[in-house]
């Protein structure tokens, strides 16, 4: 038999609603021997579902929620009162459970399937033309005049380079400039003419040149997320522009995201160095912030305050792969992230959704198996509407 009080324990946690001393207790009972048995045969009589349940491993399971736990259990002591959350798990639920939630629980209304509308990656020239790009063509990009400037492969653009970089007669007496436009729902990536590489997320502008010059500084502006792999040369930086921020730096790989949407500026760095710099007059001054890898700088849009702390760069990075990873993300947070990646809006009346924090990995999932998943864990309740994902309250109709 299983004490009631480590009962109300196993479902407080599983639901998302344990404190930190109900983590401590149900730690160390977990850790018992033969406790891992008991914890087994409750999920089963308990929460199996109507479907065949797989075969658990105890042994992961065990390790899993211990873990979770315990980077729970730490987050709790970390934060104000008022502001604690409720950790949802999506995977941590998955793997315990077999998606263990009653299949009676509320469900999205999958009767409307989502069409997310199709928007064209658009190249706009120095003269202002504007020309859509096929993900899944190839072509020659031609400038005003006719001149070929650059070969797009499907889902890449590369500049041509006259030469070595920075040579040769060829190249243009003044700064002849592109933007780049990616659409919510698609990605890109363009090397530049000094063969820096930059990689495109959904709902981000790049303006650049179209050849950098010998003697100035190599400078972009972006808007969105983008992931820079950067062509070293101390003779010719590379100054990335968001916002009044500005990033600097010789060679390196690193991430930024700037969303219009977002209050901070975000720059993850991978390898290498960067510097930032709050305004124009600091990088006059030299007065800048040195970033090391494995780093993340956050800059504050208003009051142009930059916070550093360590982080695991993957996370950041993973877009590139077609990934989406969420560690300790509000909701909110996700929900941005899921209208910019399948182009759709989701619009959410449960307020109180907005402030749980989740863990979850999504790659090849469609938006309603997104949606699915978290209903699974949160018992969320939606339906799709005129293309719309509507969340309503858990105890109203929608």
């Amino acid at each position: 038999m299983i004490a009631a009080e480590t009962e109300n324990r196993i479902i407080k946690y599983l639901f998302n609603e344990a404190s930190a001393e109900d983590l401590d207790e149900l730690s160390n009972w977990i850790s018992v021997e033969g406790n891992e048995r008991i914890f087994e045969e409750f999920v089963r009589s308990h929460y199996e579902t109507t479907t065949a349940m797989n075969e658990p491993d105890t042994d992961k399971i065990k390790e899993v929620l211990k873990r979770r736990m315990k980077k729970d259990k730490n987050v709790f002591r970390r934060r104000k009162v008022r502001s604690l959350m409720k950790y949802a798990a999506v995977g941590l639920v998955f793997l315990t459970m077999g998606y263990f939630f009653n299949e009676n629980r509320s469900k999205g209304d999958t009767s409307s399937k989502l069409v997310p509308i199709e928007e064209a990656i658009t190249i706009t020239l120095d003269n202002g033309t504007i020309e859509t790009l096929d993900p899944t063509a190839n072509r020659k990009v031609k400038d005003d005049h006719g001149g070929i400037i650059g070969n797009q492969e499907k889902s890449q653009l590369t500049y041509q380079v006259p030469g070595a970089a920075f040579d040769g007669d060829t190249i243009p007496q003044k700064l002849v400039y592109n933007t780049l436009k990616v659409p919510y729902g698609k990605r890109f990536d363009v090397v530049l003419s000094d063969c820096s590489h930059v990689f495109l997320n959904s709902g981000t502008s790049l303006r650049y040149p179209v050849q950098f010059l010998k003697g100035l500084d190599r400078t972009v502006f972006l808007t969105g997320e983008a992931y820079f792999d950067v062509t070293k040369d101390k003779k010719h930086p590379f100054t990335v522009h968001a916002d009044e921020l500005s990033i600097k730096v010789l060679g390196t790989k690193f991430n930024v995201s700037h969303y219009p949407e977002d209050t901070n500026i975000n720059t993850v760095l991978v390898e290498g160095s960067v510097e930032l710099y709050k305004k124009a007059e600091d990088k006059e001054s030299g007065d800048g912030t040195l970033l090391k890898p494995g780093f993340k700088a956050e800059w504050r849009k208003v009051g142009y305050d930059i916070t550093i702390e360590n982080v695991d760069t993957q996370i950041y990075t993973a877009w590139i792969q077609g990934k989406l990873v969420f560690r300790n993300t509000p909701f909110r947070k996700i929900r941005q992230a899921l209208e910019r990646r399948y182009n759709v809006t989701i619009k959410n009346r449960n307020k109180d959704l907005d402030d749980q924090s989740f863990d979850a990995t999504f790659d090849i999932e469609t938006i309603e198996e997104v949606l699915e998943s978290f209903n699974k864990s949160y018992a969320i309740r939606y339906k799709i509407e005129n293309n719309e994902v509507i969340i309503s309250n858990l105890n109203r109709n929608l």
